[in-house]
């Protein structure tokens, strides 16, 4: 009986963890989906003036949507989710920049920036980033933190549906000297510029968001809590169910 009894509830366990997915992946985060947005980032001056220069005789290079105009490379998108108010979210943006110089020994692609809202003033600037580095270790990492934005004395309330974080700071991450060891971590590079357009978008009434998770839901934890449910419901059956054969065993 006892056996049979935890046959079902795992059965019930494995109906309701799918459902409670779903449910997580069709709830929106609180926030405001990005109408466009224009990322503005200068990557390093002195590494550009360097590959610039008569030492490294290089040349860069962007596509898929990347643009370049003195003295920033420049990235748009239509992708993202942004709780303005903590803040939280994310903002995906396409494009390539290829740097090269030493006759192709220094060959470096930095691609598909991701600015990652993080609700403690600062964000995360996410790459590819793959290439040789200048000893001739292979390198190749996908959404790799390779700068961290300083958000403080940012304001986020939109105007006209534009947010717009202007000139912050941009520092190398540990991750980011990995990919690209020409620097240290901590090392300055150039600040960034981000405009989102959030259109009319209507925050009152909703919470804060939690995490955005890119389902486009967030509610990370229903599952947790409703295996919790279950399991507990599971163990209040079985105990009574234990309960119930000692008396009738002591009878």
């Amino acid at each position: 009986m006892i056996r049979r009894t935890l046959a079902l509830a795992a059965a019930a366990l494995l109906v309701l963890a799918p459902t409670a997915a779903a449910d997580a992946r069709t709830t929106q985060a609180p926030g405001c989906d990005i109408r466009s947005a224009e990322l503005t980032w200068g990557f390093k001056e002195s590494f550009r003036a360097y590959i610039d220069g008569s030492i490294a005789n290089g040349e860069w290079t962007v596509a898929d949507g990347a643009t370049y105009a003195t003295p920033s490379f420049g990235f748009t998108s239509e992708s993202g989710r942004i709780d303005p108010r903590a803040p939280l979210g994310q903002v995906d943006f396409p494009g390539s920049v290829r740097f090269t110089g030493h006759g192709g020994i220094l060959d470096t692609t930095i691609a598909n920036p991701v600015v990652l809202f993080q609700a403690d003033d600062t964000a995360l600037l996410l790459l590819d980033v793959s290439g040789p580095t200048m000893e001739g270790d292979p390198v190749s990492v996908t959404a790799t933190p390779f700068v961290e934005i300083d958000l403080s004395g940012q304001t986020f309330a939109a105007v006209d549906g534009l947010i717009t974080i202007d000139d912050a700071p941009t520092t190398l991450t540990g991750d980011g000297h990995d990919a690209f060891p020409n620097y240290e971590a901590g090392e300055a590079f150039d600040p960034i510029t981000v405009v989102i357009d959030v259109g009319d978008c209507d925050l009152e009434g909703q919470p804060i968001g939690t995490d955005v998770v890119e389902t486009g839901g967030t509610v990370g934890w229903v599952v947790p809590v409703v295996s919790a449910v279950v399991l507990i419901a599971v163990a209040a059956i079985v105990a009574i169910l234990l309960v119930r054969r000692r008396r009738t065993l002591g009878a």
